[in-house]
């Protein structure tokens, strides 16, 4: 933990270094930026960020700016004109005006300068010197004259003189404040386009990244409907991305012209989605009880705001996001402290959870104040950058909380498919031979004469076994599905286990008139648990037996090969249909049937067996032919000798 908060300290100071690396240069005072005793070269580049003159309700141009200079009142850009005073009294967010900046070159300084102009609330006219270098919309002193639009531009320009006069006529009747967030930026035509052409890249970078782990989730979630916090970050990071693809460089433009009331609707749409979607996934991740209602009441807010962007004009719903911001933040606080609640107890998804969120929260508090020029750490939107970091992390903890619950949901369906047989055994084959003892006995004590007749006794025996039997299996099978199966594999010499159990079924197999007949050399030594492997030949020589009609054979034969102990039990016996062995294989289990005899199944040998086999690193194969018999054949490790 103590390393993670190290790590996020070092990051988040050399951010803070690195975006104030440009304080070296001279910045405007008094509408004046003053180069003369800079050095300008190829590398140089800077924000026009200072005192600038506004002049308000005038659209002045090159020709008359002179006239009025002195009537302008000095203001801090980037700024909006909501913030400033004239005569004591705050501008209104509606209106027009014209900011202005001279400044004053090196002497013969010929080389080429490139501006970056950013977006104004809501339309501009750029001027430098006496040359109309930018445009977005149509300014105007009126609603019905201005046509708002938002779209960044550059400029290129070799100055012909030592001094840059910069007007800005700016107009604002469409949203809720007028002027401008971002700083205007120039220096060498190569380190601005460069810079420029940077910022493009890294939009499409991170739209790429929101659209493929959109779709990816959706897809997931499309293939697993069950898997509800897929959805929720996949409609997340839709919101995130419709709002991404509205701001910064309004790359929509780039793909379908909308009008600029509709770009406003889809980022502030964007907004509102991410944070509905966006709580209740976060909300399913760290679930509290005391936020279900919290959550329920954010939902329909946000989704009343949204219905309000199809119903109000942009200049009354945008300001809903003075409500928004505050209350994203509080949210993410929220989640903030939980995570670092968890990063304290050295929970990995926590401390994931907590580093990305503590940068994406520095990140949104930082443009949240330079959309409304209230002193933000950096110049520039950092939500691009965090946006990936966080949706990246994000994808990491669903990926490892889906296959954590996964692996739940796995041994939760095996607990009830155990629970499921169990009953299906306890219910079905066991009820069989203990009803049939019961029965027997009661005819014993009601005729003791018959206790005297074979075939009384053989079927007593018989149904008693088969219960034993069934019970013992159920024992080691329970103990097997709840992993508390003790493994102590030792030598075992195979000559003496196949005639325990030769000796074993003997009587059983000449009750059927069977040939039972076993072959395995002397010296042949598996490492493996005695009982276990007992077990499993006990069940298979039983099942042999049983669906093997009189007459036919039962062959028991052991051998090493290429450093693994085999053995197989085959049978002349009714066989298996090849539909049951894929089951088989697919499933782990069959279902009880009867004999040739009809001798009672306890329908868990075969399932038992490939259990056991398993524990101790053994291997299961069965060949089967209707009518021709099977061969069940298994391979344990060798016993090496030290």
């Amino acid at each position: 933990m103590r390393r993670t908060l190290f790590i996020l300290n070092v990051f988040l100071t050399f951010g803070f270094t690195t975006l104030s690396a440009h304080n070296e240069i001279p910045v405007p005072e008094k509408g004046v930026l003053d180069l003369r005793e800079c050095v300008l070269d190829e590398n140089s580049i800077f924000d026009l960020n200072g005192e600038w003159l506004f002049h308000w309700e005038k659209l002045l141009t090159p020709d008359n700016i002179d006239l009025h200079r002195s009537t302008g009142i000095l203001v801090t850009v980037p700024s909006y004109w909501k913030s400033y005073e004239i005569n004591g009294s705050s501008l209104s967010g509606s209106g027009y005006g014209t900011y202005s900046l001279m400044i004053l070159l090196p002497e013969n300084y010929n080389s080429a300068l490139c501006v970056d102009i950013p977006l104004f609330d809501v339309a501009y006219n750029f001027y430098l010197n006496d040359r109309l270098i930018g445009k977005n919309g149509k300014v105007g002193t009126s609603r019905e004259e201005e046509k708002p639009w938002y779209e960044p531009d550059n400029f290129c320009y070799i100055p012909d003189t030592d001094t840059l006069q910069i007007l800005i006529q700016v107009s604002n009747f469409h949203h809720r404040r007028g002027g401008f967030w971002q700083s205007v930026v120039i220096g060498s035509s190569n380190e601005v386009l460069d810079r420029k052409e940077r910022r493009r890249m890294f939009n499409y970078s991170t739209i790429g990244v929101l659209f493929f782990f959109m779709i990816f989730f959706l897809i997931f979630w499309f293939n697993r409907r069950k898997e509800w916090l897929m959805l929720l970050f996949a409609l997340t990071t839709m919101g995130i991305l419709m709002r991404s693809v509205n701001t910064g460089l309004y790359l929509s433009n780039s793909f379908v012209d909308v009008p600029w009331s509709w770009q406003i609707r889809m980022e502030y749409l964007g907004s509102y989605l991410a944070q509905l979607f966006g709580m209740i996934f976060l909300h399913r991740l760290f679930p509290r009880r005391y936020m279900n209602q919290i959550i329920r009441i954010n939902t329909i807010v946000m989704a009343l705001a949204s219905i309000s962007l199809f119903i109000l004009p942009v200049h009354l719903f945008t300001y809903e996001m003075m409500f928004y911001q505050p209350l994203l933040v509080l949210f993410l606080a929220h989640y903030l402290i939980i995570s670092f609640i968890g990063s304290l107890k050295r929970r990995v998804m926590d401390i994931v959870f907590f580093a990305s969120l503590t940068f994406f929260i520095f990140a949104l508090v930082n443009d949240i104040l330079l959309a409304n020029t209230a002193g933000a750490v950096s110049g520039n939107y950092l939500s691009q950058l965090s946006f990936q970091i966080f949706i990246f992390a994000m994808a990491v903890m669903i990926i490892l909380q889906w296959i954590r619950n996964d692996k739940e949901r796995q041994q939760l369906e095996a607990s009830l498919r155990f629970k499921n047989r169990l009953l299906s055994v306890i219910a079905h084959d066991l009820k069989n031979p203990i009803a049939s003892v019961a029965q027997f006995s009661d005819l014993l004590a009601s005729k003791p004469e018959l206790a005297s007749k074979k075939h009384i006794t053989h079927s007593l025996r018989e149904s008693s076994q088969a219960a034993v039997t069934l019970l013992d299996n159920l024992l080691y099978w329970g103990r097997s599905e709840s992993a508390r199966l003790s493994i102590n594999p030792v030598a075992i010499e195979m000559k003496i286990l196949v005639k325990e159990v030769e000796t074993l079924y003997l009587h059983m197999a000449q009750q059927k008139e069977l040939v039972f007949t076993t072959d395995v050399k002397t010296g042949i030594k598996a490492y493996a648990d005695p009982v276990f492997i007992k077990i499993v030949l006990r069940n298979l020589v039983a099942n042999a037996i049983k669906f093997t009609p009189k007459g036919g054979k039962v062959h028991i034969w052991a051998w090493e090969e290429l450093n693994r102990i085999y053995c197989s039990v085959t049978d002349t016996g009714v066989g298996m249909k090849h539909e049951y062995l894929e089951k088989f294989n697919k499933e782990g289990y069959l279902s009880s049937s009867s004999g040739t005899d009809q001798e009672i199944g306890t329908g868990l040998g075969l399932q038992l067996v490939k259990d056991l086999l398993e524990k101790n690193n053994g291997t299961l194969e069965i060949e089967s032919k209707v009518e021709v018999g099977s061969t069940f054949k298994f391979t344990i490790p060798i016993y090496k000798e030290d």
